[in-house]
């Protein structure tokens, strides 16, 4: 009996080591920073906020978010629609002092451009998509606008008509880290490859995943001497059952 105990606990053990070896999502340094909708970004994408409510491209809040961001960092900047609701005349020295304090601390920027409002002064923040969508990929800064119609008429805004609703900031979120290949490869990815396939000309099926083993329990064959007694304790057996290699009791 102590035998099979070890051994049960043996493959407990290398089946917790196994699974506490997988990467954990999210293992690559990203943070946000930006304005009152950067912090909605953080919220859904569980990213290290540095945003807060009331910044603009222009002005020394934004470079001060990036004095404290972590050097070699990502960062997902969402600024635009602060400053679209006033004047956007002579902003370029503005966003340049933003790229050049992120290039001094290796920081890789991801400018989420500002997204349409249901606001008379959306012209504004159009005009201004298009300026960081011709000033910035120039920079090896990744831009990623937010004007597209689904995202524009998809209900996804409060009644504001500025700030979003939690799934208009899952939206952003999505485009986002697609667009930036944010999580794509390696210790960020969360989606397994498929097993491979069998050989050429082989009949077999294919091998199920690896995730998809079946574990059961099943009592230890009764001895023939008599019977069981009642009061016996009972063994227990783990059987793992893998596509590739049977049934094996331990």
């Amino acid at each position: 009996m102590g035998i099979r105990l070890t051994a049960l606990a043996g493959v407990t053990c290398g089946l917790g080591c196994a699974l506490g070896a997988l990467p954990t999502a999210n293992a690559t340094t990203g943070i946000v920073i930006g304005d009152s909708l950067g912090v909605g970004l953080a919220e859904v994408s569980h990213l290290k906020n540095f945003a807060r409510i009331s910044v603009h491209i222009r002005g020394p809040k934004a470079l001060e978010q990036i004095q404290r961001a972590p050097a070699g960092t990502t960062a997902f900047v969402v600024l635009g629609t602060n400053d679209a609701e006033g004047s956007i005349a002579r902003l370029e020295k503005s966003i340049d002092d933003i790229l050049d304090a992120a290039e001094k601390k290796h920081i890789r920027l991801v400018w989420i451009g500002p997204p349409c409002v249901h606001r008379p002064w959306d012209t504004r923040a159009r005009e201004l998509d298009k300026m960081l969508a011709a000033r910035l990929p120039a920079r090896g800064v990744t831009y990623v606008p937010m004007r597209d119609q689904a995202f524009c008429t998809g209900g996804l805004h409060e009644p504001d008509g500025v700030h979003l609703k939690t799934k208009g900031y899952a939206y952003m979120w999505d485009k986002a880290q697609r667009l930036a290949g944010f999580g794509a490869t390696g210790s960020v990815a969360t989606t397994a490859a498929a097993p491979p396939g069998p050989p050429p000309g082989r009949d077999a099926a294919a091998p199920a995943p690896a995730s998809a083993a079946k574990f059961e329990l099943a009592a230890a064959p009764a001895a023939n001497w008599g019977g069981a007694r009642a009061d016996e304790p009972k063994i227990y057996v783990l059987r793992v059952k893998r596509s590739d290699e049977g049934t094996r009791a331990n």
